[in-house]
């Protein structure tokens, strides 16, 4: 079940628009809600979320997102994920899911992984 995020999450690092948009049409539901610390809104839709990481790969290219645990239960998810350049981690974050039918339709980011303030 949990497929769709590893999908999702190599669709950061494909260099192509063709690459990203056959990665998120195969992890993501039509009805797709997206948000992360970076945004100044959620984002709602799939254009809107192929827009997101297209910027994403044209600030930063050659950088991807690698998730490096998951887990699930009862239709949900939290995947731990690594944004890398040149092999080396920038950030690390925590994204919790909500999954329908093998694909992911709600994906909430929080940037590190909850140290105290």
């Amino acid at each position: 079940m949990t497929e769709s995020i590893h999908i999702l999450f190599a669709a950061w690092g494909d260099p192509t628009p063709e690459g990203r948009v056959a990665k998120t049409d195969a992890a993501i539901g039509p009805e797709f809600y997206y948000s992360d610390p970076s945004i100044p809104a959620p984002i709602e839709g799939r254009g809107a979320y192929l827009d997101h990481i297209a910027q994403f790969s044209a600030k930063m290219p050659g950088a991807e997102a690698k998730v490096v645990a998951v887990s699930e239960h009862h239709g949900h998810a939290r995947a731990t994920v690594d944004f890398l350049k040149d092999g080396t981690r920038m950030v690390r974050g925590q994204y919790f899911a909500d999954l329908q039918d093998g694909q992911v339709v709600r994906l909430i980011g929080f940037t590190g992984m909850g140290e105290p303030a």
